[in-house]
Protein backbone atom coordinates (compact mmCIF):
# COMPACT_ATOMS: atom_id res chain seq x y z
CA UNK A 1 0.00 0.00 0.00
CA UNK A 2 2.75 2.47 1.23
CA UNK A 3 4.54 1.71 -2.99
CA UNK A 4 0.65 2.21 -3.98
CA UNK A 5 0.78 5.89 -2.48
CA UNK A 6 3.96 6.95 -3.88
CA UNK A 7 3.37 6.01 -7.18
CA UNK A 8 -0.03 7.62 -7.04
CA UNK A 9 1.99 10.92 -5.47
CA UNK A 10 4.85 11.15 -7.94
CA UNK A 11 2.50 12.31 -11.29
CA UNK A 12 0.48 14.26 -8.76
CA UNK A 13 4.01 16.37 -7.69
CA UNK A 14 5.24 17.07 -11.41
CA UNK A 15 1.39 18.18 -12.69
CA UNK A 16 1.90 20.60 -9.69
CA UNK A 17 5.04 21.68 -10.64
CA UNK A 18 3.98 21.94 -13.98
CA UNK A 19 0.81 23.69 -13.32
CA UNK A 20 2.62 26.27 -11.41
CA UNK A 21 5.03 27.41 -14.21
CA UNK A 22 7.94 28.90 -13.96
CA UNK A 23 7.00 30.74 -10.70
CA UNK A 24 6.52 27.69 -8.74
CA UNK A 25 10.11 26.34 -10.19
CA UNK A 26 11.92 29.26 -9.78
CA UNK A 27 10.87 29.36 -6.04
CA UNK A 28 12.06 25.90 -5.06
CA UNK A 29 15.28 26.82 -6.96
CA UNK A 30 15.53 29.82 -5.61
CA UNK A 31 16.24 31.66 -8.80
CA UNK A 32 13.48 33.51 -8.96
CA UNK A 33 11.69 36.84 -7.67
CA UNK A 34 8.99 35.33 -5.68
CA UNK A 35 8.57 34.88 -2.42
CA UNK A 36 6.38 31.56 -0.58
CA UNK A 37 3.08 32.35 1.61
CA UNK A 38 4.96 30.55 4.54
CA UNK A 39 8.04 30.66 6.19
CA UNK A 40 10.12 27.99 8.16
CA UNK A 41 11.29 24.60 7.55
CA UNK A 42 9.39 23.99 3.99
CA UNK A 43 11.17 26.66 1.69
CA UNK A 44 14.92 27.19 1.64
CA UNK A 45 17.41 29.49 -0.66
CA UNK A 46 14.00 31.52 -1.68
CA UNK A 47 15.34 33.97 -4.09
CA UNK A 48 14.27 37.67 -3.80
CA UNK A 49 17.07 39.43 -6.55
CA UNK A 50 18.80 40.26 -2.92
CA UNK A 51 20.85 37.18 -2.36
CA UNK A 52 20.22 34.07 -0.65
CA UNK A 53 18.31 33.43 2.15
CA UNK A 54 18.23 30.23 4.76
CA UNK A 55 14.99 28.98 6.01
CA UNK A 56 14.37 30.36 9.75
CA UNK A 57 11.55 29.06 12.29
CA UNK A 58 9.27 31.34 13.70
CA UNK A 59 10.85 31.11 17.06
CA UNK A 60 13.73 32.57 15.71
CA UNK A 61 12.98 35.62 14.69
CA UNK A 62 13.54 38.65 16.17
CA UNK A 63 10.38 39.61 16.73
CA UNK A 64 9.66 43.61 18.93
CA UNK A 65 7.35 43.36 21.58
CA UNK A 66 6.27 46.78 22.60
CA UNK A 67 6.46 47.76 26.11
CA UNK A 68 5.15 50.59 27.76
CA UNK A 69 7.20 53.91 29.72
CA UNK A 70 5.55 55.60 32.50
CA UNK A 71 2.13 55.51 33.84
CA UNK A 72 -1.19 56.90 33.82
CA UNK A 73 -1.36 57.63 37.77
CA UNK A 74 -0.89 60.95 39.42
CA UNK A 75 2.03 59.78 41.55
CA UNK A 76 4.60 56.73 40.73
CA UNK A 77 4.37 55.17 43.96
CA UNK A 78 1.21 54.78 46.89
CA UNK A 79 0.28 58.26 48.41
CA UNK A 80 -1.22 58.43 51.78
CA UNK A 81 -4.42 61.06 52.19
CA UNK A 82 -8.20 61.88 52.47
CA UNK A 83 -10.55 61.33 49.84
CA UNK A 84 -13.77 63.54 50.77
CA UNK A 85 -16.84 61.58 50.08
CA UNK A 86 -19.95 62.53 49.44
CA UNK A 87 -21.91 62.51 51.75
CA UNK A 88 -20.27 64.49 54.20
CA UNK A 89 -17.61 61.38 54.82
CA UNK A 90 -13.90 61.33 54.76
CA UNK A 91 -11.73 57.97 53.67
CA UNK A 92 -8.01 57.88 55.83
CA UNK A 93 -5.84 55.97 53.05
CA UNK A 94 -2.87 54.93 53.88
CA UNK A 95 -1.74 54.04 50.19
CA UNK A 96 -3.96 54.71 46.94
CA UNK A 97 -3.51 56.18 43.65
CA UNK A 98 -5.43 58.11 41.60
CA UNK A 99 -5.70 56.98 38.08
CA UNK A 100 -6.26 60.24 35.68
CA UNK A 101 -7.22 58.12 33.07
CA UNK A 102 -9.74 56.32 33.76
CA UNK A 103 -10.81 58.92 36.80
CA UNK A 104 -10.99 56.61 39.37
CA UNK A 105 -9.23 55.64 42.87
CA UNK A 106 -7.24 52.67 43.63
CA UNK A 107 -6.87 51.81 47.15
CA UNK A 108 -3.93 49.65 48.46
CA UNK A 109 -6.01 47.56 51.71
CA UNK A 110 -2.61 45.73 52.42
CA UNK A 111 -0.63 48.33 52.40
CA UNK A 112 1.57 46.39 50.25
CA UNK A 113 4.38 48.09 47.44
CA UNK A 114 2.70 45.21 44.89
CA UNK A 115 -0.66 44.66 46.19
CA UNK A 116 -2.67 41.54 44.16
CA UNK A 117 -6.16 42.07 42.00
CA UNK A 118 -8.35 40.83 45.29
CA UNK A 119 -6.04 43.11 47.47
CA UNK A 120 -7.27 46.65 45.68
CA UNK A 121 -10.43 48.30 45.75
CA UNK A 122 -11.83 50.82 42.94
CA UNK A 123 -13.54 54.34 43.97
CA UNK A 124 -15.46 55.79 41.72
CA UNK A 125 -14.53 59.42 41.05
CA UNK A 126 -18.18 60.47 41.39
CA UNK A 127 -18.52 59.61 44.66
CA UNK A 128 -15.26 61.82 45.94
CA UNK A 129 -15.78 65.30 45.72
CA UNK A 130 -12.01 66.31 46.95
CA UNK A 131 -8.99 64.66 47.71
CA UNK A 132 -5.91 65.93 50.15
CA UNK A 133 -2.56 64.38 48.46
CA UNK A 134 0.09 64.49 51.35
CA UNK A 135 3.41 64.54 48.77
CA UNK A 136 6.91 64.60 50.64
CA UNK A 137 8.39 67.26 48.24
CA UNK A 138 5.27 69.49 47.71
CA UNK A 139 3.12 69.18 50.88
CA UNK A 140 0.01 68.42 51.13
CA UNK A 141 -2.01 68.88 47.92
CA UNK A 142 -5.92 69.58 47.40
CA UNK A 143 -7.92 68.29 44.49
CA UNK A 144 -11.66 69.02 43.58
CA UNK A 145 -14.06 67.40 41.40
CA UNK A 146 -14.41 70.00 38.54
CA UNK A 147 -17.99 68.19 38.17
CA UNK A 148 -19.30 67.83 41.81
CA UNK A 149 -17.66 71.22 42.66
CA UNK A 150 -19.98 73.12 39.38
CA UNK A 151 -17.12 74.06 37.23
CA UNK A 152 -17.46 74.81 33.83
CA UNK A 153 -14.80 74.52 30.96
CA UNK A 154 -15.54 76.32 27.44
CA UNK A 155 -19.56 76.50 28.58
CA UNK A 156 -19.74 72.55 29.09
CA UNK A 157 -19.30 70.31 32.33
CA UNK A 158 -15.35 70.09 33.40
CA UNK A 159 -14.64 66.60 34.15
CA UNK A 160 -12.12 64.80 36.48
CA UNK A 161 -10.49 66.56 39.15
CA UNK A 162 -8.01 69.95 39.27
CA UNK A 163 -5.90 70.94 41.72
CA UNK A 164 -6.08 74.17 43.99
CA UNK A 165 -2.53 76.06 43.40
CA UNK A 166 -4.32 79.36 44.54
CA UNK A 167 -7.56 79.90 46.61
CA UNK A 168 -8.63 83.60 46.57
CA UNK A 169 -11.90 85.54 46.34
CA UNK A 170 -10.18 87.68 43.68
CA UNK A 171 -8.47 84.84 41.14
CA UNK A 172 -8.19 81.48 41.99
CA UNK A 173 -5.55 79.24 40.09
CA UNK A 174 -5.89 75.36 39.29
CA UNK A 175 -4.06 72.88 37.46
CA UNK A 176 -5.08 69.81 35.11
CA UNK A 177 -3.37 66.72 34.78
CA UNK A 178 -4.17 65.09 31.51
CA UNK A 179 -1.99 61.60 29.71
CA UNK A 180 -1.68 61.27 26.23
CA UNK A 181 0.12 57.71 24.67
CA UNK A 182 2.77 58.16 22.34
CA UNK A 183 2.52 54.83 20.16
CA UNK A 184 6.21 53.12 19.32
CA UNK A 185 6.85 53.74 15.86
CA UNK A 186 10.01 51.31 15.82
CA UNK A 187 11.12 50.03 12.19
CA UNK A 188 13.21 47.07 12.25
CA UNK A 189 14.32 47.59 8.56
CA UNK A 190 16.16 50.06 9.22
CA UNK A 191 17.00 50.08 13.24
CA UNK A 192 15.65 53.61 14.07
CA UNK A 193 12.61 54.93 15.96
CA UNK A 194 10.95 53.83 19.52
CA UNK A 195 10.60 50.82 20.70
CA UNK A 196 8.12 51.41 23.38
CA UNK A 197 4.74 53.13 23.87
CA UNK A 198 5.38 56.02 26.14
CA UNK A 199 2.61 57.46 28.57
CA UNK A 200 2.99 61.22 29.22
CA UNK A 201 1.49 63.47 31.35
CA UNK A 202 0.20 66.73 30.40
CA UNK A 203 0.22 69.93 32.15
CA UNK A 204 -2.93 73.13 31.61
CA UNK A 205 -3.22 75.79 33.75
CA UNK A 206 -7.15 77.25 34.31
CA UNK A 207 -7.62 80.71 36.53
CA UNK A 208 -11.06 81.37 38.00
CA UNK A 209 -12.18 84.75 38.83
CA UNK A 210 -14.14 85.74 42.19
CA UNK A 211 -17.52 84.03 42.34
CA UNK A 212 -17.54 82.25 38.82
CA UNK A 213 -17.62 78.58 38.11
CA UNK A 214 -16.22 79.29 34.53
CA UNK A 215 -12.43 77.66 33.93
CA UNK A 216 -10.05 80.19 31.72
CA UNK A 217 -6.94 78.63 30.38
CA UNK A 218 -3.84 79.87 30.56
CA UNK A 219 -2.12 79.41 27.16
CA UNK A 220 1.40 80.44 25.58
CA UNK A 221 0.27 83.46 24.19
CA UNK A 222 0.75 86.41 25.70
CA UNK A 223 -1.45 88.46 24.37
CA UNK A 224 -4.23 86.06 25.38
CA UNK A 225 -3.50 85.32 29.05
CA UNK A 226 -2.81 89.14 29.73
CA UNK A 227 -6.55 89.77 28.72
CA UNK A 228 -7.57 87.59 31.92
CA UNK A 229 -6.23 90.70 33.96
CA UNK A 230 -8.83 93.05 32.53
CA UNK A 231 -8.11 96.76 33.82
CA UNK A 232 -4.89 95.34 35.76
CA UNK A 233 -2.96 94.73 32.33
CA UNK A 234 -0.56 97.29 31.91
CA UNK A 235 0.81 96.41 35.57
CA UNK A 236 0.41 92.86 34.73
CA UNK A 237 2.51 93.22 31.73
CA UNK A 238 5.33 94.58 33.38
CA UNK A 239 5.24 92.48 36.41
CA UNK A 240 5.73 89.30 32.94
CA UNK A 241 8.42 91.75 31.71
CA UNK A 242 10.10 91.89 34.70
CA UNK A 243 10.08 88.23 36.27
CA UNK A 244 10.55 86.59 32.78
CA UNK A 245 7.17 84.88 33.08
CA UNK A 246 6.46 81.41 31.82
CA UNK A 247 3.31 80.65 31.42
CA UNK A 248 3.89 76.99 31.41
CA UNK A 249 5.48 76.81 35.08
CA UNK A 250 3.29 76.05 37.91
CA UNK A 251 5.55 78.49 40.45
CA UNK A 252 5.60 81.16 37.92
CA UNK A 253 2.18 81.30 37.37
CA UNK A 254 1.26 80.84 41.19
CA UNK A 255 3.51 84.43 41.82
CA UNK A 256 1.99 85.64 39.02
CA UNK A 257 -1.99 85.28 40.23
CA UNK A 258 -0.46 85.99 43.76
CA UNK A 259 0.72 89.38 42.54
CA UNK A 260 -2.23 89.73 41.07
CA UNK A 261 -4.04 89.58 43.87
CA UNK A 262 -2.30 91.79 45.42
CA UNK A 263 -3.66 94.70 43.44
CA UNK A 264 -6.99 94.38 44.73
CA UNK A 265 -5.89 94.06 48.39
Amino acid sequence: MIKTAIKLFAPAFVLLLASGGADAQSILSGKGNSMPAYIGDLATNVGTGLGQYRSVRTDALDVVTPSVIGNVYLTDSWASGELFITLNRVLEAERFKYDIENNQFLINTENTPEPTPDQLRVINSATVDAFKLHDRAAGERLFLNAANAGLTLAGAPATGFVEVLISDEGMSLFRMLDTETINANYNVAFNAGTKSDRIVKKESFYIKKGGELNLLEITKKKKHNLALFGDRQQAMQTFLKKNNTKFTSAPDLVQLVSYYNSLSK
